[in-house]
């Protein structure tokens, strides 16, 4: 699954822009051209530390999830991660 940095920009994730997870993020820089990807989550892994790893808000984490900030992450399950390019 891949979603285009003019997609997200565009709102067209969800349709409803209201239930946006991107909705309050900066994606204006030139610079900055985002993809969304799977992420299958490996042991020890938290919202949190993979916030950290991999530099992405935990509350863009959290959205694009539909998790709380301090949901407990399982080994195996899948979740989707944005990703700079």
């Amino acid at each position: 699954m891949s979603i285009s940095s003019r997609e997200l920009k565009a709102g067209f994730f969800f349709e409803d822009p209201l239930e946006n997870p991107v909705q309050g993020f900066d994606f204006t820089g030139e610079e900055t051209h985002w993809t969304i990807v799977k992420y299958v989550v490996r042991n020890g892994d938290t919202i949190n530390a993979l916030s950290q790893r991999f530099k992405i808000p935990t509350l863009l984490i959290s959205r694009l999830n539909a998790l709380s900030p301090d949901a407990t992450l399982k080994q195996g399950q899948v979740i989707l991660l944005p990703e700079l390019y």
